[in-house]
């Protein structure tokens, strides 16, 4: 074996102790020892094994019975004692094997377990762990020097190396042929013998000539290809980035596309909900007119009542063509978010009574009272229009989510600045999580409207929209079972009123 010559030898020397803790049938034996391989003889064991840390050792242990028969065991039990620490460890298989010990005298417990409670008697083994390997009688091998012969195969020498050779070659042939030439005038040479030196002289120097013309032929080669190999070395580089440049784009390009037709496919959605919700939306006002209808049979033609019936009437009819406006103007926009403002000076109060008497025959048929509490005149700059859309969804939500023969309450309040109207219902109320979406396009609350109204889900987001470019506030406090207050603040002017877009988007009356 060679060891390097950087690692400590593990010197091993085993003693062959065999020891009886109990006087049993049953004896641990060794039946052969290993080192890196080889099995050693009994003799050689026993008389003493020393080993290095990187070789390796193994002992087959078997049990020998009272009649020299040998059988294996279930279990083995060993325990490895250096420096007064001892390693304990329990193996099903009768091999023993350690490597890589450091430097010290060990001793090796072994015990064969027959079953439990049924153990043999153990053997004891000492060796030692050096810097040679010694295995009885053989000689210590005292490490190896580092291996230094080269592979077989060796690389052939490079051009300008062997250019040089054949040129130092030529040089020392010249060398030779001239201290020949001077000898032989010293010693005077014959004509026939300075004619052979003279020849070798020439076909030297021709020699020579040709090995330089060689040199750098094969020199202005080595230049060329060097140069071939930068400039496609440099082209190869160009390539890859404009290819890296054009692959980063697309990329790009992709994700835009992606993001955009995601875009599309969710306003095209949005847009599809909102036209089906409005259309739906429709059936309120011309459920009001159905009703407008059947009451006028029964009054006479000139009462009062009458010309108040279709008073509401003409305004339901209107509200049902602003209605489908909305949805026309909807698909023309195809998601617009933009809202036309006419602004002008208005009393709040009388659109506030104009929505409440709109909508107190719906009021009734549930059996809901509307108490106003309102000032005669509250003025204030705003369209007029968005307004009353803006009060009528809100009222219309009170009604269609109080209970039957609840009481709805309109307040309002005026002020300089600014004036707060309040709408306050005692009907289903909202849950935290409706909450948290209430001004949402299109959301939908978990309660639903008391006497199965429809809703479109968008007349709070509008309501917050038509507030919102009023420079007024919308504030929602709701408990789920009690009901709930709409408080609304517009200011008494629109000198900070935001600039109207181009397009309008579509309203609904009722949420």
């Amino acid at each position: 074996m060679k060891p390097s010559a950087c690692v400590p030898a593990i010197a091993l020397v085993v003693v062959f102790l065999p020891t009886f803790a109990h006087a049993q049938d049953y004896t641990t034996i060794i039946r052969s020892a290993v080192v890196n391989g080889r099995t050693i003889p009994d003799r050689a064991w026993k008389a003493g094994i020393e080993i290095r840390p990187e070789d390796y050792i193994q002992w087959l242990a078997a049990v020998r019975t009272s009649t020299g028969d040998t059988i294996e065991a279930a279990s083995y039990l060993t325990e490895l004692s250096h420096n007064d620490v001892t390693q304990q460890r329990l193996q099903t298989t009768p091999t023993i094997e350690y490597k890589g010990l450091p430097e010290g005298d060990y001793t090796l417990r072994i015990q064969a377990q027959l079953a439990p409670g049924s153990s043999a008697a153990p053997i004891l083994l000492r060796f030692r762990v050096g810097r040679t390997l010694a295995i009885g009688d053989e000689q210590p091998q005292p490490a190896a020097a580092p291996d230094t012969t080269t592979s077989a195969g060796t690389s052939a020498f490079p051009i300008r190396l062997w250019i040089a050779v054949a040129l130092a070659s030529s040089i020392i042939s010249l060398i030779l042929a001239t201290l020949l030439l001077q000898h032989r005038r010293r010693s005077r040479l014959t004509a026939q013998d300075f004619d052979r030196l003279q020849t070798e002289l020439d076909h030297t120097k021709s020699r020579l000539a040709e090995l330089e013309q060689l040199k750098q032929h094969q020199q202005q080669e080595l230049e060329q290809v060097h140069h071939q190999l930068a400039t496609y070395r440099h082209h190869a580089e160009q390539s890859n980035k404009h290819l890296a440049e054009q692959n980063r784009q697309l990329r790009q390009q992709v994700e835009q596309l992606r993001a955009a037709k995601e875009r599309l496919e969710q306003l095209q959605k949005e847009k599809d909900e909102l036209l089906s919700r409005l259309v739906h939306d429709i059936k309120n006002p011309l459920l009001v007119i159905e009703q407008l209808v059947q009451l006028l049979r029964q009054y006479d033609s000139n009462s009062s009542q009458m010309q108040q019936l279709l008073n509401d009437l003409a305004e339901t009819t209107s509200r049902v063509l602003a209605l489908s406006q909305q949805v026309s103007r909807l698909l023309a926009l195809e998601g617009s978010d933009g809202l036309l403002f006419n602004i002008e000076a208005v009393n709040l109060t009388e659109i506030l009574r104009s929505v409440i008497r709109r909508n107190a025959y719906l009021a009734r048929r549930k059996g809901i009272e509307i108490i106003e509490e309102l000032p005669e005149n509250m003025v204030a700059e705003c369209d007029p229009q968005r307004i009353e859309e803006a009060f009528d969804n809100v009222v219309s939500n009170a009604i269609k989510y109080s209970h039957a023969n609840s009481i709805v309450l309109v307040r309002a309040k005026a002020g300089e600045a600014s004036h707060t109207i309040e709408i306050e219902d005692h009907g289903v109320g909202m849950s935290t999580e409706d909450m948290q979406r209430l001004f949402e396009r299109g959301m939908q609350g978990s309660a639903a409207p008391t006497a199965q109204e429809p809703s479109s889900g968008i007349g709070l987001w509008i309501v917050r929209r038509i507030i919102d470019r009023h420079n007024g506030t919308i504030k929602i406090r709701s408990t789920q079972g009690e009901g709930t207050l709409v408080t609304i603040t517009l200011p008494a002017t629109q000198s900070q009123m935001q600039p109207a877009s181009d397009d309008s988007a579509p309203i609904s009356r009722n949420q």
